[in-house]
């Protein structure tokens, strides 16, 4: 099987392993594990903040983001298919106890959209939920913000006593698509995600950046929600290991994507298009489900609904492999 559901089904090169077995570590809670502190800085310096905080997960990261930068019954503003509103499980509800209001258009919102927002918030009015927290994802389902729309909305929220917070859990991909520094693509937001699978292809785990008072709530959060960890070195070191050595690799993610997208794009019924290393098919209308179980049928794993497939190359993917999975999903196509 060639597995393209998404970059984090990749497994620990040899390299990534030796470094996690032989990794230094210490009790994380009480801020003495050395590889995590190292970690931590390392993000930090990239992403050009004062701190950074190591947390399991992007969903907890992403929470961390919510919880810093809100308070109950706050609005936070994103888009209706951003990852915090579809994929994690109506957190931000239970957890911060905020209200969602999404946006359709674009990888951004309008100026025009917002300022009629904020307008409709009528701040001071007791019956309104107040917006705290303007929110954006790089990458959006693969596709890169322009910088230039990015300054515009974190600026927006700044001259609104807003916030703004970057669902960057594919950072390293925009930053590359990009040719620019991670910190710049980062730059303007209050906080910061970015995860070490997605695309790097660590084992576990993602981070939470911004200045160091913010991190230090966020360390609070952590522990709140039972995610203090001991030993965390050892899962750290993995982390560590992508840092260093996987993140200008993802340039090839997007060359094999591109080659992927248009040998798909050649088939009858189907149409594909490259966002850095996501190949997005649209099918006949409705019919998604039924090309990815036949890509499956024929060895090659995707995911899929409505009349959108998404495929993902990542670490573990070869141009052999995104020449065979070329040839199989053909013959699945010719099949329906």
């Amino acid at each position: 099987m060639i597995d393209l559901r998404s970059d984090t089904v990749t497994r620990p090169t040899p390299a990534m392993r030796r470094a996690m077995a032989v990794a230094e570590v210490g009790d994380d809670v009480f801020g003495e594990d050395p590889t995590v502190r190292e970690l931590e800085e390392e993000t930090a310096a990239l992403l050009g903040t004062e701190a950074a905080l190591y947390v399991p997960s992007g969903h907890m990261a992403n929470q961390l983001g919510l919880y810093v930068s809100t308070r109950s019954g706050d609005e936070v503003w994103a888009h209706e298919h951003h990852h915090l509103i579809g994929d994690e499980q109506g957190a931000s509800a239970v957890l911060s106890r905020v209200q969602p209001r999404a946006f359709s258009e674009g990888v951004a919102p309008s100026d025009a959209l917002l300022e009629s927002w904020f307008a409709g918030a009528r701040q001071g009015d007791v019956h309104r939920a107040e917006p705290s927290l303007l929110w954006l994802e790089n990458t959006f389902t693969g596709r890169v913000v322009p910088l230039a729309e990015q300054r515009r909305v974190t600026g927006f929220a700044h001259r609104h006593g807003m916030r703004a917070h970057l669902d960057g859990a594919r950072l390293w991909n925009a930053a590359a698509a990009l040719d620019a520094a991670p910190a710049r693509v980062a730059e303007g937001f209050d906080t910061v995600s970015v995860c070490f699978s997605k695309g790097l292809g660590a084992p576990v785990g993602s981070a939470l950046a911004g200045d160091a008072d913010t991190v230090l709530r966020a360390r609070r959060g952590r522990k709140l929600l039972g995610a203090g960890m001991r030993q965390a070195g050892i899962i750290a070191a993995g982390a560590l290991y992508a840092l260093r050595h996987h993140r200008e690799r993802v340039v090839a993610d997007h060359e094999r994507a591109e080659l992927l997208a248009a040998r798909i794009d050649e088939l009858p019924g189907l149409s594909a298009a490259a966002a850095t290393n996501m190949v997005l098919v649209d099918t006949p209308e409705g019919r998604a489900g039924e090309y990815v179980d036949a890509f499956a049928d024929h060895g090659v794993a995707a995911l899929g609904g409505g009349s959108r497939i998404r495929l993902v190359v990542h670490l573990d993917i070869t141009d052999g492999d995104v020449a065979e999975a070329a040839q199989r999903i053909s013959k699945a196509a010719a099949g329906l």
